[in-house]
């Protein structure tokens, strides 16, 4: 459960949260990487009207046709870009395609649909922003690569300090590529889910507490959270006890019967069917992972030299899994080896 309950804190410490509304502000234009100035010049000229802000242009990236283009670009009344959680969206959902088309073409084909929502200055506001959020991107990911010490794994309180430090290294990183204004318009409400996820860790750590003063202080915590992420939270909550009740169930050896009454308790029927799915999914994909886990465990018990055994593993994943599972097992994997050294510092 401690484990588990890491694993969340850890993803919420990385991963955007619903947030409230955050006033716009400006932000200090800096060095544009190069992967943003070797962009054709035509896409940094004057960009088209205002009543053509929200007109569509043809996708640049294969990856991107037939996709609604997420997060919104706005000006002020004087023209200015306005900073915010959907400008945020906006970068990450072209940024989401450097994987496939390269991250040189991702960017024109940021900078084009831009050039073609925002005239100046807001256009070049952006172009200055992206800059900084290109270089936060690479240092944010240096960062989240680095070794986890394994001695620091082994107690949930050691764990606990891992994260902590993990979460202030990452708000160093971002207060030292962006002005104060713009860490809180993109990063704000993240950062404050994350400090009451840590908060509602070390709680659950506590050992003067009992189960009730836990969930009276996990209330508090709650009710300091603003009112929009706070909604959103409670919904979270309760999807996750959901979701642990209905694999509990299917533990217990329930029928796809008794876990669709189940979760028709709390949502409607085509929301029933659609987890129902996803519930099904999710545990055909556990099960050929502990299969693959188990031929990977006897493939490094048979003496192959820790070559063979690297090359044998990945034509293990090649045979089990699909391209689009690669990343998936990678996850997976890393997460298992940092639990086994974790479990056997001394190795």
């Amino acid at each position: 459960m401690v484990v588990l309950a890491v694993s969340v804190a850890a993803a919420t410490i990385y991963w955007q949260w619903p947030t409230p509304v955050v006033p716009a502000t400006s932000s200090a234009t800096v060095a544009v990487p190069a992967a943003v100035t070797s962009a054709p010049s035509p896409l940094l000229g004057q960009a088209a009207p205002a009543a053509k802000a929200r007109a569509a242009s043809p996708p640049l990236v294969p990856s991107m046709a037939d996709t609604e283009v997420d997060g919104e670009l706005k000006v002020d009344s004087a023209g200015n870009l306005q900073l915010d959680l959907a400008l945020r969206d906006y970068f990450d959902y072209f940024l989401s395609a450097a994987d496939q088309a390269g991250l040189e073409a991702s960017v024109e084909a940021l900078l084009a649909d831009a050039n073609a929502r925002l005239q100046e200055p807001a256009l070049g506001q952006l172009i200055g922003l992206l800059g900084d959020y290109l270089e936060y991107k690479r240092a944010s990911l240096a960062l989240l690569q680095q070794p986890l010490n394994a001695q620091q794994q082994a107690q949930p309180q050691d764990q606990l300090t891992t994260l902590q430090q993990a979460f202030d290294s990452l708000a160093q990183l971002r207060r030292a590529h962006f002005s104060v204004g713009a860490v809180e318009a993109l990063f704000g409400a993240e950062e404050a889910y994350a400090r009451y996820t840590l908060d509602s860790l070390a709680v659950h750590n506590r050992d003067d507490l009992s189960a009730q003063g836990k969930v009276d202080m996990q209330e508090r915590l709650r009710e300091q959270l603003p009112e929009a992420m706070r909604a959103s939270e409670e919904r979270q909550s309760l999807a996750l006890a959901q979701q642990a009740q209905s694999e509990q169930l299917w533990r217990e050896g329930a029928s796809e019967q008794q876990v669709r009454q189940f979760l028709s308790l709390t949502y409607d029927p085509p929301t029933v069917e659609r987890l129902l799915v996803e519930q099904r999914n999710e545990r055909a994909w556990q099960q050929h992972y502990a299969a693959y886990r188990q031929e990977l465990a006897s493939l490094q018990g048979n003496g192959l030299s820790p070559t063979d055994q690297q090359r044998e593993q990945q034509r293990l994943r090649q045979r089990l899994f699909s391209a689009e599972d690669q990343h998936r097992v990678d996850t997976y994997d890393a997460i298992a080896a940092k639990q086994q050294d974790a479990a056997n510092p001394e190795l």
